[in-house]
């Protein structure tokens, strides 16, 4: 019988590393569905990958949904390039690169989470596209401690903080937030100023002080209901960005042995209360499939392979079916790597035409 095995090397590259590969020129061999035998091993649903026979995600980002948050991340990162921004109530000019805001609803949630993400979150997302021209995002759904659902949103535009809080209270109050934290803001405050000891720690009593001044003056209509995060004094921005949006709450062996001898009502309540339930996280199209830049490996792409790893042997990554060198773009051009810098900027073109990059001459 002939033999028609090819195989070859391949590789992927990214903002920040490339992946060698083995590849194969041989089909995988499956066996047709007709042929399944019933009551075998095959036909048993128990065959099924995990993530099939129970696929409620805990309110946890599963190993493949953070790879793919990680990379939305690098990429966007990559992409935005800093810019000098004109403050007119400093009067000055400072250097920004990325947005990073977290939105929260201003009373107790109300809704399902399914409804605050499609009447809201998906109403804040197109008109961030619209008013700010926000092409590249990635957001992520977590619950807070009063089992609010919140959502932290890395975005490629600067947005005024301003009109980020008065565009979110106007699709908030959609469904009736803003009127309910205004009912509670005046009862509470109903015979003056009544400081919370409650919030002592995070909010003294100057803050609350002013706080109820500001509530006054504006009516309590227009709530703190979001908090923009400086990333500009953050030294591995890249790093910092990663934990904040794939960060999981940890439970002890003990606390998940409690939670599963629970009665399956009281399982379903804590759940409603503590998890987020349907999708943890979204991103723009354009972030979404992020194959990065595909080529085989000649002799002169293995020459610069080895370029990379003589500058710094401690980047490259081994593996019995794989190699990763942990290598940016700019070290990349500091070697004149010009295949595979050539290869990234051709599927940087490719999947972001609006933000074309030049090709090294």
């Amino acid at each position: 019988m002939k033999n028609d095995h090819i195989s070859w090397h391949a590789l992927n590259i990214h903002p920040g590393s490339i992946n060698v590969y083995y590849q194969s020129g041989v089909a995988r061999q499956c066996i047709p569905r007709d042929t399944y035998k019933e009551d075998t091993d095959q036909n048993s649903t128990t065959k099924q990958p995990i993530q099939f026979q129970d696929n409620y995600h805990q309110g946890r980002i599963s190993s493949i949904a953070n790879r793919k948050i990680s990379r939305a991340i690098v990429y966007l990162i990559h992409m935005c390039k800093p810019k000098q921004i004109h403050k007119p109530y400093h009067g000055r000019n400072f250097m920004f690169k990325l947005t990073f805001v977290t939105l929260t609803l201003s009373s107790p949630q109300v809704h399902i989470d399914q409804v605050i993400k499609s009447k809201l979150l998906d109403h804040f997302l197109i008109e961030m596209h619209r008013r700010w021209n926000v092409d590249l995002y990635v957001c992520r759904a977590e619950k807070q401690k009063n089992g609010n659902i919140h959502f932290h949103i890395l975005a490629d535009k600067f947005i005024p903080w301003n009109e980020l809080r008065n565009v979110w209270n106007r699709i908030q109050q959609k469904l009736g937030y803003v009127t309910r934290y205004r009912e509670r803001r005046l009862k509470w405050h109903e015979h003056g100023f009544n400081y919370d000891p409650k919030y002592a720690k995070s909010w003294p009593y100057k803050r609350q002080l002013q706080a109820y001044k500001v509530g006054n003056q504006t009516g309590w209509d227009n709530p703190n209901s979001v908090d923009i995060h400086s990333v500009r004094h953050i030294r591995n921005i890249k790093a910092y960005l990663i934990k904040e949006l794939t960060k999981n709450e940890e439970y002890t062996k003990e606390q998940k042995r409690m939670f599963n001898n629970l009665p399956v009502e009281e399982q379903l309540k804590i759940r409603e209360e503590k998890f987020v339930s349907g999708r943890l996280w979204s991103s723009s199209e354009n972030l979404a499939n992020l194959s990065g830049g595909q080529m085989d490996i000649c002799s002169a792409v293995e020459k610069e392979l080895e370029k990379v790893f003589q500058d710094d042997n401690k980047c490259v990554y081994d593996s019995d079916y794989f190699h990763v060198y942990n290598v940016d773009q700019a070290t990349l051009r500091r070697l004149n790597c010009v295949l595979l810098i050539a290869c990234f900027e051709d599927f940087i073109r490719k999947k972001f035409p609006e933000r074309y990059l030049s090709v090294i001459t």
